[in-house]
C-alpha cells in the first residue's frame, strides 16, 4: 500500500519527502510530485492541470493520492475548495481522490513547529512575539507565513526552495499538528493513526 502526493509548491516534494519516516500509517509515500496548480484558478482547469500526474501516480501503484494546493487569501473555506476540486477531477474520469487545501500556505506548515525552528540555530531565532502567533493551534491563522519566518531567519532571507527541507527534517510530526488544523486534515487522509478518527482538534 502506498500513497502519492501532488503538491503545488516546487520545494514541497522534497520537503514532504522528509516527513515519509515519521509518518505513522501503514501507508508508505511515493515521492511527491509537482504540478504547476494556480490555486486561485477554476477547480476545473487545476484538477485538468493535475491529471497527468494522477497519471503517473498510478502508475507506479498509488493506493490512494492526495492533492494539495494552497488557500492563499481566497475567502471560500478550505473544505469546500477541496470538494470543488474533487468534484472536478471525478468528473474527468478520476474519482477517489483526495484533497486537502493549506491553510493558508505551505509555509503555515513550516511555522507549526517553533522547537524544530529553534533547532536550527544558525538559520532561525524565533520570538517569543513568534510563538505566541503560532502556539496553540494558529498557525493557520497567520495571514503570511512567509513574511513571520522572515522575521526570524539569521543573516538571510527566507528561502522558498532551500529553507523547507531541512525545516520538515527537524520537524516533529505531532508538534506541527497541535498548532495546525489543516496538517492535521493532511494527516488525516494519508492515514495516520493519530488523527484517523477526527483532525479538528489537535
Amino acid at each position: 500500500m502506498s500513497i502519492g502526493l501532488i503538491v503545488d509548491g516546487q520545494a514541497e516534494p522534497d520537503a514532504l519527502w522528509e516527513l515519509r519516516g515519521k509518518l505513522q500509517a501503514s501507508q508508505s509515500m511515493i515521492r511527491p510530485l509537482y504540478a504547476d496548480l494556480q490555486p486561485k484558478a477554476a477547480p476545473g482547469q487545476i484538477a485538468r492541470k493535475a491529471l497527468s500526474r494522477v497519471k503517473m501516480l498510478r502508475k507506479r501503484s498509488a493506493s490512494a493520492i492526495v492533492l494539495l494546493i494552497d488557500r492563499e487569501d481566497q475567502r471560500e473555506c478550505p473544505p469546500s475548495l477541496a470538494c470543488e476540486i474533487q468534484d472536478a477531477l471525478d468528473r474527468l474520469g478520476e474519482p477517489g481522490i483526495l484533497v486537502v487545501v493549506k491553510n493558508r500556505s505551505f509555509e503555515n506548515w513550516l511555522i507549526a513547529d517553533v522547537g524544530a525552528l529553534a533547532k536550527l540555530r544558525a538559520r532561525f531565532r524565533p520570538t517569543k512575539a513568534f510563538r505566541e502567533r503560532v502556539v496553540p493551534n494558529k498557525a493557520d491563522s497567520v495571514a503570511d507565513g512567509a513574511s513571520l519566518l522572515n522575521r526570524i531567519c539569521i543573516d538571510t532571507t527566507y528561502h522558498k526552495r532551500r529553507d523547507p527541507p531541512r525545516i520538515l527534517k527537524a520537524s516533529d510530526v505531532g508538534a506541527m499538528a497541535k498548532n495546525s488544523r489543516s496538517f492535521r486534515r493532511f494527516l488525516r487522509l494519508v492515514g495516520d493513526d493519530r488523527y484517523r478518527a477526527q483532525s479538528k482538534r489537535p
